[in-house]
């Protein structure tokens, strides 16, 4: 299965003046590489790629150019397999959320969400734990009764 993707290419200030033609002339040799076409804004081209091994493959061979300055990948994912919602069955699908929301305002108790199971452990565990945290309070208690209160610098001339 091929890797699909479209590159967006950036070249360097000389290609642009002199040259671009050539650059994207150079672009088409490639075997991967489908469609290149020029664009403005930003980057200076997109380059459609399919190529049979690694993507990343296609664009070291494109960055190794000189005349490339940046190249921003936008890598196409697979074809969404999902059937999309008819114009009906969405709107009967609103309308039946709308009847639960009605019926929630006029007083339909909520369905019962199960409680949250803790589970604490082997027995003994969470006495043990609540000793550590104690222990650590009186730890950090007594280091800040030890230390004296911040004594204001005297100026120094």
């Amino acid at each position: 299965m091929a890797t699909t993707a479209y590159l967006l290419i950036r070249t360097s200030e000389a290609v642009r003046n002199n040259g671009y033609l050539k650059a994207l002339e150079d672009l088409r040799t490639l075997p991967e590489i489908k469609s290149v076409e020029p664009v403005s804004g930003l980057y200076d081209c997109v380059v459609r790629v399919e190529a049979p091994m690694k993507l990343i493959f296609v664009v070291h061979k494109i960055i190794a150019k000189s005349w490339v300055e940046r190249v921003h990948v936008l890598r196409v994912d697979g074809p969404v397999l999902t059937v999309l919602e008819s114009e009906e069955a969405q709107t009967a699908r609103l309308m039946r959320q709308r009847e639960i929301m009605k019926a929630y305002r006029a007083g339909l108790p909520h369905p019962p969400v199960p409680e949250p199971e803790l589970h604490a452990g082997p027995a003994g565990t969470e006495e043990a734990w609540m000793k550590r945290l104690m222990r650590q309070r009186e730890i950090i208690r007594a280091h800040y009764q030890k230390q004296p209160a911040a004594a204001t610098p005297a100026l120094v001339r």
